[in-house]
């Protein structure tokens, strides 16, 4: 993508208290167990790394059945001789599923339906339907459920458990990016799944929803990434972790690690579903530790030498000039990722400079014009070109009836 890293805003899914929920009156876990949901839930609470998210999403590509056609097509026309053989016959591997394709701080990883699936420790079935049209038959099924038949309702005026899943869906999984915040047709089929009992298949929703923003960002420089707590605990899971602690690269300044807002029972008072919010001690607290690691996680990256993979990300540290700090302190979470550079002239006085700058400005704020030209009259050539530039704000600041 042609879009500077550090202009990327990383979306973290928001954690969710049930059982806050629940003592406020929101009680929502048969919906989630019939779901089979609450495992991914328990994951979102967790570390966002939003160096390696950021790092990942500038590379990132979509390899599916488009870019393997164009594959293809790239094929035929450096050799037209290719035309009408198969994906072997041109020296291509086989087309088997969509994959996101990318690097994390040099390693080239890539992340699959299989790798999201066991990242959100749901299985890969239940309902999926996109690119639905104004007429499917689900939508009917949807105004009788969601809106109690009446097609005019406005979603503030919804069902409070109706309103609060569909705050699940556009903070937990399906995030937008800035725009209205109406569901469109798709979005919809999803609400009323999750409202009427009908299991969705959240991995692959999730991993529909990562394609479409990787090419919106490409197509249409859109600068959010979803699902950074996600991408996070693949990254965890995938023991790119691991690597970057051998390399000294995973202290929280390099990685800036950062959690989500809880959705609890002071979000139902904030909703204005509740008018009173009952905290308790027991209410879910943020965590910033890793998961557990899985033994059975899918690979996410080809190379298996260890001593291959550490000189991979010596050598993109060592090129992005990036302070290899493992003691950096967690309170630096949200500093922005430090480098190495050059040191100038400009860069060693600029402290003092702009303190003596601050100085200067507040010893002169109350002095007169006449008192300048007094100073001027009694210093040298060059000392007058120096206090110059303070005779003439002093000038401006009369002019405006700004001076004391």
């Amino acid at each position: 993508m042609a879009i500077p890293s550090e202009s990327f805003e990383v979306q973290s899914e928001s954690l969710v208290d049930f059982a806050s929920l629940k003592r406020n009156g929101m009680d929502l876990e048969s919906l989630i167990t019939f779901q089979e949901m609450f495992p991914y839930f328990g994951m979102l609470n967790g570390p966002t790394y939003v160096t390696l998210v950021k790092d990942f999403w500038a590379r990132a590509e979509v390899y599916d059945v488009e870019a393997a056609l164009a594959e293809e097509d790239e094929a035929m026309i450096r050799n037209p001789s290719l035309r009408g053989k198969t994906r072997q016959e041109m020296g291509l591997k086989s087309f088997r599923q969509t994959e996101i394709r990318s690097t994390v701080m040099g390693i080239p990883i890539t992340i699959t339906g299989e790798v999201i699936a066991k990242a959100c420790r749901v299985a890969a079935n239940g309902k999926f339907i996109w690119n639905a049209n104004r007429n499917h038959p689900f939508l009917e099924s949807y105004k009788g459920v969601v809106l109690k038949g009446n097609s005019s309702t406005k979603l503030v005026d919804i069902d409070g458990q109706h309103r609060m899943l569909l705050k699940f869906m556009t903070e937990c999984f399906l995030q937008k990016g800035g725009g209205s915040n109406q569901p469109n047709i798709d979005h919809k089929l999803v609400l009323y799944f999750l409202a009427s009992f009908n299991k969705i298949n959240l991995p692959r929703y999730i991993m529909h929803h990562l394609c479409w923003a990787i090419k919106e960002g490409i197509r249409s420089k859109r600068k959010q990434i979803p699902c950074g707590r996600l991408l996070s605990e693949i990254f965890s899971q995938g023991k790119i972790l691991e690597i970057l602690r051998r390399n000294n690269l995973a202290s929280d300044q390099v990685l800036r690690t950062k959690t989500r807002k809880m959705i609890n029972g002071k979000t139902l008072q904030n909703m204005k579903i509740i008018k009173k919010f009952s905290p308790d001690e027991k209410d879910l607290k943020e965590s910033t530790a890793p998961t557990k690691l899985m033994t059975d996680f899918p690979p996410i990256y080809q190379e298996r030498n260890s001593e291959a993979l550490a000189k991979l990300v010596a050598d993109y540290a060592k090129e992005s000039n990036i302070r290899m700090d493992i003691e950096a302190p967690a309170a630096a979470a949200e500093v922005s990722l430090q480098v190495r550079r050059k040191r100038t002239a400009s860069d060693a006085g600029s402290e003092e400079k702009e303190a003596q700058t601050k100085k200067s400005r507040k010893d002169t704020s109350d002095a007169s014009a006449t008192d300048i030209c007094s100073l001027l009259c009694s210093r040298g050539k060059e000392e007058k070109l120096l206090l110059l530039p303070f005779k003439k704000s002093l000038k401006k600041l009369e002019r405006k009836g700004l001076r004391r």
